[in-house]
């Protein structure tokens, strides 16, 4: 656990899991995980709603993988007054759902929204091109992500979430205000 202070405005956290690397070409595990994200803390989640309706977040906390040779880690970040509380109730829910498995409606809810990411982004000529060139060079096409989307599975999730996202692989930061932050003098007088 590290706590620095950076000018910022707002507090700022993050939580990051150390995975195993995943072998090169191994996109499915990846789109796997960011599947696994998405029933954690995607915006149809009950944990993000949660969060966000107790003004815990804002709409720019979320998960992601880091992926690079030989790395792998799994991401939460976002910015928060209380740091600590949403820190805890993601590891409830991760526990939650490590032992109850995905909410199978949420996981399909999560699954069709990366469907349609994929689609949107062929209707746009300058999207398009970005994610076909994105996929050419991880060795796929448009048609083979969609494809492997489709053989992902809720029991997949639930098996990989028995060996990722272990707490004794986890850092925090937290990055706490210096006062010289742009505004931020701004934001205490309004109070």
């Amino acid at each position: 656990e590290t706590t620095l202070k950076m000018p910022v405005s707002k507090p700022c956290f993050g939580l990051g899991f150390k995975e195993e690397p995943l072998p090169e070409g191994d996109l499915r595990t990846e789109a796997l995980y960011d599947l696994i994200l998405c029933c954690i803390v995607g915006g149809m989640s009950p944990l993000y709603r949660r969060l966000y309706d107790e003004g815990l977040v804002n709409p720019g906390f979320g998960g992601e993988v880091l992926r690079v040779d030989g790395c792998c880690c799994i991401l939460f970040t976002g910015e928060s007054d209380e740091p600590d509380t949403v820190r805890q109730l993601l590891l409830d829910e991760i526990a939650r759902i490590r032992a109850e498995g995905v909410d199978r409606e949420i996981f399909t809810l999560c699954k069709n929204e990366k469907y349609g990411q994929l689609i949107e982004n062929l209707e746009n000529v300058e999207d398009s091109a970005s994610q076909m060139a994105d996929f050419a060079l991880s060795g796929q096409t448009v048609a083979q992500q969609i494809t492997m989307l489709a053989g992902l599975t809720a029991e997949d999730a639930d098996a990989a979430l028995q060996h990722i996202l272990c707490t004794d692989r986890m850092a925090t930061m937290y990055i706490q205000p210096d006062g010289t932050a742009p505004g931020e003098d701004d934001e205490e007088e309004e109070e």
